[in-house]
């Protein structure tokens, strides 16, 4: 984990399900995203839940939308508590690009692959930031 100071950020990656709901805690931040290159701390907003695009909504829509690089700031002097839903697929799902935005122009970018073979495909590879559903593209052509 990098470290700076009192702060050690968790690796970068992007949830790997659906939709990830973080209600964050109000009085310490430590939500960062990627924004051009840029690590972002989100501030939160009071009574706010903040939404992570993950992993299979960008293979549904067939990359119109991204999942969302993140890390978290660990704060040595000041503890944090956050809650965290995660809305994923049944592990057997079948996971593809929606058929309604796959034409002649615009190809499907992601093979189909269960969910589980996902999850498994991410392990396998380790931790590397938001590269684990950007290799698919690679993997798929």
């Amino acid at each position: 984990m990098p470290t700076t100071g009192t702060h050690t950020r968790t690796l970068p990656h992007s949830d790997p399900g659906g939709l990830t709901l973080l209600l964050p805690d109000q009085n310490v931040s430590g939500l960062q995203v990627r924004h051009r290159h840029r690590w972002l701390t989100v501030n939160p907003i009071p009574n706010a839940f903040i939404v992570n695009l993950g992993d299979q909504l960008q293979v549904v829509s067939n990359g119109n939308y991204k999942s969302v690089e993140h890390g978290v700031i660990v704060n040595s002097v000041k503890e944090r508590v956050s809650l965290a839903l995660f809305y994923n697929p049944k592990g057997d799902v079948l996971m593809k690009p929606a058929e309604q935005l796959v034409t002649k122009d615009h190809p499907p970018l992601y093979p189909p692959m269960t969910f589980d073979e996902y999850r498994l495909y991410i392990r396998t590879r380790g931790p590397s930031g938001k590269s684990q559903v950007d290799s698919l593209l690679k993997f798929h052509q």
